[in-house]
């Protein structure tokens, strides 16, 4: 899906993953686990590095993208899920209704941390 800014998502998660110190959480009739980041170094946005530590407070708006599994948004199956600034990628490929279905459920759940 390449319709949106996702910077306020990443943040978001960022979070909920960094301050709870939790791996895995639900959202609704999701399971959603986190798996990596990667942060960007430097002036540049394309250098960096992958981590699977749970992002540190004064990272957050280093994060150009995360990765997630989730249970739920291919009946049941895990996908991962890859958030960027500008776009989600799920994988294996779901139809663009249980896609959006899903992102706008993390849209809503952002309101409560803002």
């Amino acid at each position: 899906m390449n319709d949106g800014d996702y910077s306020d998502l990443l943040i978001y998660l960022a979070g909920l993953f960094s301050i709870k110190k939790i791996g895995e959480i639900s959202i609704d009739k999701y399971q959603i686990r986190y798996e990596s980041s990667f942060l960007i170094e430097g002036a540049s946005n394309e250098n960096g590095f992958e981590t699977r530590n749970f992002p540190e407070n004064n990272q957050r708006d280093k994060i150009k993208s995360m990765t997630l599994s989730v249970r739920g948004v291919d009946n049941g199956n895990d996908s991962t899920v890859k958030i960027t600034w500008d776009y989600v990628e799920i994988e294996p490929d779901v139809n663009v209704k249980a896609a959006r279905e899903f992102i706008e459920i993390l849209d809503r759940s952002t309101f409560r941390y803002f």
